[in-house]
């Protein structure tokens, strides 16, 4: 209804906009402006705290983003192009027809708004770049394509998205948690590309209109509807709010938190204020599958493998792990002699009530081993209280996590050719990848019928099939037919006393030479003495 939808505007600005009179007038940037990767060139908001332009990485390419550049760890709250970094030389222009475009190095073009009506663009205190029409009204802007960050004065509304970074301040790509304001009001975190129904809600569906708010005033960030706060986050910030920079993130292990840091203060760094999760090992999927998540101190995580699993990538831990052997418990040849199930203390299996195959009340630790070794298809268990919860494949979130693992019991099958220890390290060196198997194989393989060749070829018994007989020497007449002279002939033929016979080319005499074969010439009509045809 009209007057609904009028309470609610009211409600947003008197939250939000407290602190849009401070709002210093942001500089104009004019149409066919542009900035080129590489120049360290930038469009600064007019205070000095934020600037848009090229980011750059560690790996020699660009972002097309907005930061903090007062403090010296220039920290990214957004970009464009985060899975598709621009190249030295690429350039960022505001079109004279009004769009906003990145070209690349390359000549290839991607246009970051492509409307034609555009004014002018500026970068705001606040943090926004925005684009306007003549008449100063906001055609497009940062505020309403959020990446992984949020800033005090933004609003996210239902449907949208904020993605996590690959890894930390490495790798600026979509990561895999994923904050989303769902269309039924609920705030929900979780790891989307497994199709993870969520590891922390607000639990504020039903209600309408919802929006989260980060506001500008007081840095507190909340949840409101039409009428009312529905869920607070923050609590206590620290004052002055103007003299602290403030953001708030879904990091890189899947949680909320927002941060402060001092201005002017050259040795300060973020500091949380708050964090939607207390114990990050809660998060879903934080270290793979089969990998087994421990933090002590609930700030810092360390990702390792079960017992009979090797990391997929050893450099990246939290990638998961995969199995050693691959055993099927159910096979007909199959016993309890071919595993061992190893109990873990202070851990657990959980993963939400899809991953129980079945419980069993009231049992103990030896009662909840037996639930595991007899049957087939469980891979694991854990024993809460005096409940053994059977657990089945994939094991996504194994964890020791403190408080919630304290006093419970994780059971684990393991082949019994495999380790029978969790890995801690998770640098430690495994075996060998699969590719470094391969090329080993192949290679020797290679040298096996490289000296196979070379010892059959020497070998004596092969030599008469290897070596070819050489050829008899050719006599010079089986090479060549031979021009002889008369004097030559004569001596052949005895003075050319055996005739043979009269030819169409001439007579024909025999004769012989020292090579004991025989030839025929004949000899022209005209000629009665003369070279002629001569069977040597």
């Amino acid at each position: 209804m009209p007057s609904t939808r009028i309470l609610r505007l009211s409600l947003v600005l008197f939250l939000s906009l407290l602190g849009i009179s401070a709002q210093t007038n942001p500089t104009t940037i004019n149409l066919g402006s542009s900035i080129t990767a590489g120049t360290n060139s930038s469009w600064k908001s007019p205070s000095g705290d934020f600037a848009f332009g090229f980011y750059p990485l560690y790996t020699g390419l660009f972002l097309v983003g907005i930061w903090f550049d007062m403090i010296q760890e220039r920290t990214l709250v957004w970009s464009a192009n985060r899975d598709d970094p621009a190249q030295l030389g690429s350039t960022i222009n505001l079109t004279r027809n009004g769009q906003l475009a990145l070209i690349h190095s390359n000549g290839t073009e991607f246009l970051i708004y492509n409307g034609t009506t555009t004014s002018s663009a500026s970068m705001q205190d606040d943090g926004n770049f925005v684009l306007k029409d003549l008449l100063s009204k906001i055609l497009w802007q940062s505020f309403d394509f959020p990446t992984d960050t949020i800033l005090p004065g933004q609003i996210l509304v239902m449907g949208q998205k904020l993605y996590s970074n690959a890894n930390g301040t490495v790798d600026y790509s979509t990561g895999r948690y994923m904050l989303e304001l769902q269309m039924d009001g609920n705030v929900v975190m979780s790891a989307y590309r497994f199709a993870d129904p969520g590891y922390w809600f607000t639990l504020t569906a039903g209600n309408q209109n919802v929006s989260l708010i980060f506001n500008q005033s007081t840095a507190f960030m909340y949840v409101v509807n039409d009428t009312s706060i529905r869920y607070s986050m923050t609590t206590k910030v620290p004052t002055p709010i103007e003299d602290y920079y403030h953001r708030a993130i879904i990091n890189d292990y899947g949680n909320l938190q927002q941060l402060v840091y001092q201005k002017g203060n050259g040795s300060s760094q973020w500091v949380v204020v708050y964090e939607a999760i207390s114990e990050p090992c809660i998060v879903n999927n934080i270290c793979g599958v089969f990998g087994f998540c421990t933090s002590l101190d609930n700030k810092t995580v360390t990702c390792a493998c079960l017992p009979g699993y090797s990391p997929l990538d050893p450099s990246i831990p939290s990638k998961g792990c995969y199995p050693d052997v691959v055993m099927d418990y159910c096979a007909t040849n199959s016993s309890a002699s071919d595993f061992t199930v190893e109990a873990i203390d202070n851990a657990d299996f959980p993963n939400g009530p899809f991953a129980d195959m079945a419980r069993t009340t009231p049992t103990d630790v030896e009662g909840c081993r037996q639930e595991v070794i007899n049957d087939c298809f469980c891979m694991a268990g854990v024993l809460v209280e005096s409940v053994c919860y059977k657990k089945r494949m994939p094991l996504l979130n194994a964890r020791r996590s403190y408080p919630s693992t304290n006093n419970i019991v994780a059971f684990l099958k393991v082949p019994r050719v495999s380790n029978s220890s969790i890995n801690q390290n998770s640098n430690k060196k495994d075996s060998p990848s699969l590719a470094v198997l391969v090329v080993s194989l192949l290679l020797c393989s290679i040298l096996a019928v490289l000296f196979a060749a070379i010892a059959i070829y020497h070998h004596p018994l092969a030599q008469p099939y290897i070596k070819a007989e050489p050829s008899p020497k050719r006599k010079p007449v089986e090479i060549n037919m031979k021009a002889f002279s008369f004097q030559e002939l004569r001596e052949a033929t005895n003075g050319f006393k055996n005739k043979l016979g009269q030819g169409a080319s001439g007579t024909v005499y025999s004769g012989v030479l020292t090579f004991d074969d025989e030839e025929v010439r004949p000899c022209p009509d005209n000629v009665s003495v003369s070279p002629c045809a001569v069977r040597l």
